[in-house]
């Protein structure tokens, strides 16, 4: 069973009204999500070895989204991150 941002303590209505909704209706993109997650939880910790996993697939989706919007997202999201790891302790 796989919770929604809802049913998670912690993530609710804060998080969820900071998504914006897209151009064609209210479900936002997954660069959209992604983008808004990220500003939300810049200082979550987590292990090197997911975020080094992160970057990887990320950098492919940079690479190969088939929308603009999700590119950047990705690519920007993979400088976040490898920056988290170069100031990381």
């Amino acid at each position: 069973m796989t919770a929604s941002s809802r049913e998670v303590p912690g993530v609710g209505r804060g998080v969820h009204a900071l998504i914006p909704s897209g151009p064609t209706g209210p479900r936002p993109t997954a660069g959209q999500q992604a983008s808004v997650a990220l500003a939300a939880l810049r200082t979550v910790p987590v292990r090197a070895a997911v975020v080094q996993a992160a970057v990887a697939l990320l950098t492919d989706l940079a690479e190969t989204a088939l929308v603009q919007g999700d590119r950047d997202a990705a690519a920007a999201t993979v400088t976040l991150l490898l920056e988290a790891l170069d100031t990381a302790p």
